[in-house]
């Protein structure tokens, strides 16, 4: 193969990377804009309010929480704000990015938050890691019920006062939560802070399911049937 050969190859695989680049950047846009339109049309069918765009209010409300260490509040978008089943809602997805060695990678999740009334004591459950495991054969947190070994084989469950959040955490609140996998609660002053790591909303049709989970987690702490 000649070097001017070697040059028209190098420059239509150019061409042909540039193209695709191209072609991916309008594919997200384009998958954002639709997501972004349903989304709106289900938060105005459930009778909230929508704001697509970054709202560092929305953001904020995470501060208390370890979920808000993990970003800025400019990763708050997609909002929706107002009153579901009687109770006032926030909802919106939350992005931060993690950094490992040379690469990076965003994560999303759709965040609910709810008033916390009822004073149900501060704490953080989220899914037990091996990672937990292995911090708590060294002295970490994390409160088990010999009774339900499947609640806390599953769950990891911190807080500063044990018997507050032994006697919240009711045989019917484990079963629960037995029944329902990979749930991060996060209770810190005035605020219920729910949502599953990693998974959003991805059209409007998914945001009801998510609000109803929500009310239904405040409901079985608060001793309400499920």
């Amino acid at each position: 193969m000649s070097e001017y050969e070697e040059i028209i190859y190098f420059v239509l695989g150019a061409l042909v990377v540039i193209a695709f680049v191209v072609w991916m950047v309008r594919l997200t846009k384009r998958k954002n804009k639709e997501r972004t339109e349903s989304l709106d049309k289900g938060m105005r069918y459930l009778g909230l309010s929508f704001h697509a765009d970054s709202d560092e209010s929305a953001g904020k409300l995470l501060a208390p929480h370890p979920l808000g260490k993990c970003g800025s509040p400019k990763g708050a978008t997609k909002i929706g704000r107002g009153n579901y089943r009687d109770q006032e809602v926030v909802i919106f997805d939350y992005t931060y990015v993690i950094h490992t060695g040379k690469s990076s990678h965003a994560i999303t999740q759709t965040v609910v938050v709810l008033k916390n009334e009822q004073n149900f004591p501060d704490l953080d459950m989220g899914s037990e890691s091996f990672f937990d495991r292995f911090k708590e054969y060294f002295g970490a947190q994390d409160i088990d019920f010999s009774s339900h070994p499947n609640f806390s084989n599953k769950y990891r469950l911190r807080g500063d006062d044990e018997d507050a959040i032994c006697n919240l955490f009711r045989p019917r609140v484990r079963e629960y939560f037995e029944q329902n996998d990979k749930i991060q609660l996060d209770i810190k002053g005035d605020q219920i802070l729910i949502y599953k790591p990693g998974k959003c909303c991805k059209s409007g049709e998914e945001l009801e399911p998510v609000l109803q989970r929500a009310v239904a987690i405040k409901e079985v702490l608060g001793g309400k049937s499920y």
